[in-house]
């Protein structure tokens, strides 16, 4: 066996969900190279390969043995380990069965530390013929499912049935069994080009064969811009390079490229009246439900064509385009029918029908909570500067559009026809966009409502839902979140910060649970919503690279205001670049220390200057109250940064009473008054963050 070849794992599956492919695939080569590193197993580089059916991992001269390890095992010390007549004791004789040898086997280890019994042995490394079924099996089972399927008459589970799975080392087949089948050197080919069993000459072989025999381009990233340049000249050669394909996202471009294993792009077309509907209805039609991609000129305005990717090479092309137009034409048509009937009844009339619509069992109708919504987005309003009036209007008629028939054929248009319901129906432009924009954000980096109606909408609707869903105890736990809280909570979080709005969220919270009276079961609700929100905040901030000890000097003084808690984070950030920071902190968490463990009662209730032994005590108080009136002030319009600058030219003051002061002397008057004085000190800093609280 060489020292080094490549090795190829591969699962051969029914179809596997695409919108999930990439992910699924890219765990499955980044926890395969955390255990190979663990292992020991040197390697030069990995490739991930996912198609429809397929998941494999190729790793590029992985090493074939694990290095031979000399280990000193270290047993009790030589006095314990053999009496007076040199006679070995029970630890001696238990240390040295566990090692498999006599204690006649054993040596003295010496160092400075004293003398022991212990034994050098030599361990030999394991080859990937026995590591790697077992890795891959660890690694099989740590990949992120949410729901694991099973087959067959055994407990065998993954995300979907498993035909096969090759495991390769170079040419040879590393016998093992995974997921119920043999490992082997065999993969199926394309449903319909190849669909015959073929044998895979050596790992490395593994993409070249696939796509020259098996009409499967395995490679994912490669497929995907395949799938992106064939599109794009499929519309140029219809559109006489008039036309563009829309890409809305990579998320939409991967799970295309995770329904195909050999793509064929096709550009068809509808008739241009259909234009006429809006564009929104046209993309969802194309994209959620054909997984078409739509085309658009040079002014990004849709034109009459679509691009759809097939997975096989017809015979007949234009027979495979036809049946895609008339797909697409016979939901256009009813789009368009829905558009019309729709049209004919105002959203206004429509607000009775969310009587019959259940928002939650037990928190009653989405008519319910309309009503609950407009009181708070009217309090929420003030806030974000905008019109109370367009405001309740919008609450008003916000989720009626959920009774008409284009969002019952078209949920993900909820809102975006609620507007153009809206301008039919004659309200005002501000309400409609309120109406569209309160659904945004949808998820994690989509773009946030624009208008001031429009956020304090969006926010009363998610503190709506978070407070009554909490308030029955419906609260996300691990991986399950099937009211979407964590994404309501974080596109609260998102409004108020960038969009740079001040609001007091533990009273608006208290606000949302009284609105619901004896409807909720747990009276705990807004502190519990408050704490699930800080952590979604944390959460989000270390995604930004920001270090836990910063956001939590910042937490430690309860978040209220979330864009204040953000300023105050910005300033700490840049305090903590700063040559003093770190004597500052470690200054603050020994005053900290010191208050903590002080219980005794103080009866003076300022610092008294007659009580001063030294000048340390007294420059120290000089600046302390030079710099009360300038924190202040600063601190009452948000100028953190500024204020610890100012708290930063403290550090000499501070360090020569800590240098010159004992605190804690034994005359009672001075130790109080000292102690007012760090209380004088922790105040101000705190009036930012508990810097005491960084690294």
């Amino acid at each position: 066996m060489k020292k080094h070849d490549d090795f190829l794992i591969e699962i051969l599956t029914e179809e596997l969900p695409p919108k999930a492919l990439n992910v699924l695939a890219a765990a499955f080569y980044t926890i395969l190279g955390e255990r190979l590193e663990k292992s020991g197993l040197s390697f030069n580089e990995m490739q991930y390969f996912a198609a429809p059916r397929r998941l494999a991992v190729l790793v590029k001269a992985l090493a074939s043995h694990q290095a031979d390890q000399r280990i000193e095992r270290k047993g009790p010390a030589l006095k314990a380990a053999f009496d007076a007549k040199g006679q070995p004791s029970k630890a001696c004789i238990g240390f040295a069965n566990s090692l498999g040898v006599t204690p006649a086997d054993l040596k003295t280890i010496k160092n400075e530390q004293g003398e022991w019994v212990g034994l050098l042995q030599h361990v030999s490394g394991k080859s990937v013929d026995v590591l790697m079924p077992e890795i891959v099996e660890q690694v099989v089972n740590a990949l992120p499912i949410p729901k694991r399927m099973r087959w067959g008459n055994d407990d065998t589970q993954f995300v979907r049935p498993v035909h096969a799975v090759m495991m390769m080392y170079g040419k040879n087949v590393i016998h093992t069994t995974l997921l119920g089948c043999k490992a082997d050197n065999k993969t199926r080919g394309h449903r319909f080009h190849a669909p015959d069993w073929i044998t895979l000459p050596e790992a490395s072989a593994y993409a070249g064969t696939l796509a020259k025999y098996a009409h499967v381009i395995a490679d994912f990233a490669g497929r995907r811009e395949i799938i992106r340049d064939g599109a794009q000249r499929a519309a140029d050669e219809k559109t006489k390079g008039k036309g563009r394909i829309l890409i809305s996202s990579d998320a939409f471009l991967d799970e295309v490229t995770g329904l195909v294993e050999w793509p064929v792009a096709l550009c068809g077309s509808f008739e241009a009246k259909y234009l006429e509907l809006p564009k929104e209805v046209l993309i969802s039609s194309m994209e959620d439900h054909q997984r078409y991609f739509p085309v658009i000129d040079a002014n990004d305005q849709l034109l009459p064509y679509f691009v759809t990717i097939s997975n096989i090479e017809s015979a007949d092309v234009l027979r495979v385009i036809h049946g895609n137009e008339r797909v697409i034409r016979a939901r256009l048509a009813d789009a368009a029918f829905f558009y019309q009937t729709d049209k004919t009844v105002s959203l206004a009339s429509r607000v009775d029908k969310l009587n019959h619509i259940i928002f939650q069992a037990k928190l009653g109708t989405v008519r319910d909570k309309m009503e609950r919504v407009t009181r708070l987005a009217s309090a929420i309003a003030n806030c974000t500067h905008a019109a109370v009036d367009k405001t309740k209007q919008a609450a008003q008629l916000a989720k009626a559009d959920l009774t008409t028939q284009m969002v019952g054929e078209f949920p993900e248009l909820q809102g975006v026809m609620g507007y153009y319901y809206a301008l039919h129906d004659g309200e005002d432009e501000t309400v409609a966009i309120a109406i569209k924009e309160h659904y945004l954000p949808r998820f994690a980096g989509d773009a946030l409502p624009t208008t001031p109606e429009g956020q304090a909408l969006a926010i009363a609707d998610r503190i709506d839902t978070l407070i009554g869903t909490f308030g029955v105890n419906q609260i996300p736990t691990g991986d399950k979140d099937p009211y979407g809280l964590r994404r309501a909570a974080l596109g609260v979080l998102r409004i108020l910060i960038e969009k740079e709005i001040h609001l007091d969220l533990k009273a608006l919270l208290v606000t949302a649970q009284t609105a619901y009276g004896n409807l909720i079961t747990n009276k705990e609700a807004a502190s519990h919503v408050l704490s699930f929100m800080q952590e979604r905040l944390r959460a989000w901030y270390l995604e930004q690279g920001v270090t836990p000890d910063i956001f939590a000097a910042v937490a430690a003084i309860e978040i209220r205001d979330p864009l204040d808690a953000h300023q105050r984070l910005l300033a700490v950030q840049s305090f903590k670049q700063l040559s003093a920071a770190k004597a500052l902190s470690s200054a603050n968490k020994r005053v900290s220390n010191i208050l903590a463990k002080y219980t005794e009662s103080i009866a003076a209730q300022s610092v008294d200057p007659k009580q001063f032994e030294n000048d340390a005590e007294k420059n120290l108080a000089r600046e302390l109250e030079a710099k009360a009136g300038i924190v202040t002030n600063l601190s009452q319009v948000q100028k953190y940064d500024e204020v610890l600058l100012q708290l930063s030219e403290l550090r000499k003051p501070i360090d020569d009473f800590f240098d010159t002061v004992m605190v804690m002397t034994e005359d009672r008057a001075k130790r109080e008054n000292r102690i007012l004085l760090l209380r004088q000190l922790r105040h101000l800093f705190l009036q930012v963050a508990d810097i005491a609280l960084l690294q």
